[in-house]
C-alpha cells in the first residue's frame, strides 16, 4: 500500500485524507439515522390511534408502540435494546413535531406556524450536517485523480525531454504510475462517496416528506370541520377526517 502511495506521488495523500474525510462522514450520518430513525407507516398508526383515542391530555406520542419492539425476553440485551428504541422513537423528528404542534394548539395559529417551522428547519439542518463536506469529497476526488495524471504525464515528458528523445521505457514507469494510480484512486473514492451522498439525501427526502404530512394529519383532525376519523387505504393520503366516528386502525404496514 505505501510503495502504490509512494508511486502515486504527492497527489495521492490529499485522496487518502479525502478517502478518510468522506468515509467519517458517511458512518457519523448512518449512525444519526439510524439513532433517530422510525418507520412513518408505524409511527403514523400510533398517531392517528392516539387522536382517535380520546381527550388531548390523554395523547402520550412518546410511548413507543408495542409493535415497535421486539420482545426476546427479559435479559440485559432485551431491556438495552428496549431502551434504544424508545430512546429512537423519542429523537425522531416525526414526534418532536407533534409535541411541538400540541404544545401550540392554544396560542393561535401563526405562533403555531412559527413554531412548527423552526423546530422543522432545526431538525432539516442536523439532517443535513456534514452533507455538503460528503458532496465536496465525491467532486473534488475526481478532480485530485486528474490532477496526478496530468502531474504524472508532465514527470513522463520531463524523462523524455532529459534524455535528449532517447526514450527507455523504464525511465518512463514512474510517470505513468504516476497517471493511472492517482486516477484510479480518485475515482475509487468518489464513486462510494457519490453513492453514500444519494442514499444519505433519499432519506433526507422520505424524512421531509413524512414531517409535512404528519403537520397536515394534525390540522385536519383539529382545524377541520369534521370531528371524526378513520383510515383508508389509499397509500400516502390513507388518512381522511369526515363526520363518522373513530374507527379502529387496521394492522401495521
Amino acid at each position: 500500500m505505501f510503495e502504490l502511495i509512494e508511486k502515486g506521488g504527492p497527489v495521492m495523500w490529499p485522496i487518502i485524507a479525502g478517502a478518510f474525510l468522506g468515509l467519517a462522514i458517511t458512518v457519523e450520518r448512518l449512525l444519526y439515522f439510524y439513532f433517530t430513525s422510525v418507520r412513518y407507516a408505524l409511527f403514523r398508526q400510533a398517531l392517528v390511534e392516539r387522536l382517535c383515542a380520546g381527550s388531548l391530555e390523554e395523547l402520550d406520542i412518546l410511548v413507543v408502540p408495542e409493535g415497535r419492539v421486539k420482545r426476546r425476553g427479559e435479559g440485559r440485551l432485551s431491556r438495552l435494546m428496549a431502551r434504544i428504541e424508545a430512546e429512537r422513537w423519542r429523537q425522531s423528528p416525526y414526534v418532536k413535531l407533534v409535541l411541538v404542534y400540541m404544545g401550540n394548539l392554544g396560542r393561535g395559529a401563526r405562533s403555531r406556524e412559527e413554531a412548527l417551522k423552526r423546530t422543522g428547519s432545526e431538525e432539516v439542518e442536523r439532517m443535513e450536517r456534514h452533507m455538503r463536506g460528503l458532496s465536496a469529497v465525491a467532486h473534488v476526488e475526481p478532480l485530485l485523480g486528474l490532477l496526478g495524471t496530468v502531474t504524472g504525464i508532465i514527470s513522463a515528458f520531463a524523462v523524455i525531454a532529459n534524455m535528449g528523445g532517447q526514450v527507455d521505457v523504464s525511465s518512463l514507469a514512474g510517470g505513468i504510475w504516476e497517471a493511472l494510480i492517482t486516477t484510479v484512486a480518485g475515482l475509487s473514492v468518489a464513486i462510494p462517496a457519490q453513492l453514500a451522498y444519494m442514499y444519505l439525501d433519499k432519506l433526507i427526502s422520505e424524512r421531509m416528506n413524512g414531517m409535512s404530512y404528519t403537520v397536515t394529519y394534525l390540522n385536519e383532525r383539529f382545524y377541520d370541520s369534521a370531528s371524526g376519523c378513520e383510515e383508508t387505504s389509499s397509500g400516502l393520503d390513507a388518512i381522511s377526517f369526515d363526520s363518522g366516528p373513530c374507527t379502529a386502525v387496521g394492522e401495521a404496514v
